[in-house]
């Protein structure tokens, strides 16, 4: 595997929702090109949400367009579904706020 030529960066720039150490991104960057902000995990019965979003070390955001990801186990009950719809348009304006 090749590495990108990049500058040598001490501290990725992340969004206030980020999750993913300092650590992970710097290698991100070296072998990728770019840092990979994860959101924390929502979670409720049988279902978890998240969101990322690509950047450079200065946070300026990639060619990669922003992501919200759902995993479901089985059905969801009437209740569980609202609570998965409230959820993900929570998510949905973090990752575009």
């Amino acid at each position: 595997m090749t590495t990108l030529p990049t500058a040598s960066v001490v501290t990725v720039a992340c969004p206030a929702w980020c999750n993913v150490t300092q650590s992970t991104h710097q290698r991100e960057l070296r072998w990728e090109g770019r840092a990979l902000h994860w959101s924390d995990a929502r979670t409720g019965e049988g279902w978890e949400i998240r969101h990322t979003a690509a950047t450079d070390a200065n946070g300026h955001p990639t060619n990669t367009e922003p992501r919200v990801y759902v995993t479901a186990n089985g059905g969801l009950t009437l209740a569980g579904a609202e609570a998965l719809a409230l959820t993900l348009l929570a998510t949905y304006e973090e990752a575009t706020g």
